[in-house]
């Protein structure tokens, strides 16, 4: 039952993050309403929940190489596979893909 509710506050966080990032960033666009943002959130809690701990175990010298710098790479990577699965989400430039990633991460660190 706690996986359960946790999942569901990972998909309201990471909509609200979306959201945020949606109305604060011109580089971030997110067309339709409110159940392509429910769309993306779910994507995006899957992304961190399933890919994330293989893309970090895969990467993990790098990680420990970089003093774990190397996850803003992982996060920058899950946030793109998101771009590329929904065709209502676009991000136009490198700078917004680093900081909606990062504060995907951080959003993401709190649960």
């Amino acid at each position: 039952m706690t996986f359960l509710i946790k999942f569901i506050a990972r998909i309201a966080i990471n909509a609200i993050v979306l959201y945020i990032s949606k109305v604060y960033f011109p580089g971030f666009v997110l067309n339709a309403g409110l159940e392509t943002l429910l769309a993306g959130a779910l994507v995006l809690t899957i992304l961190n929940i399933f890919v994330a701990p293989i893309l970090r175990l895969v990467a993990t010298p790098l990680l420990w190489l970089t003093f774990g710098i190397f996850g803003i790479v992982i996060n920058i990577l899950l946030l793109w596979f998101a771009d590329k699965f929904l065709t209502q989400l676009t991000i136009t430039d490198l700078s917004t893909l680093f900081w909606v990633s990062i504060m995907v991460a951080i959003a993401n660190a709190l649960f």
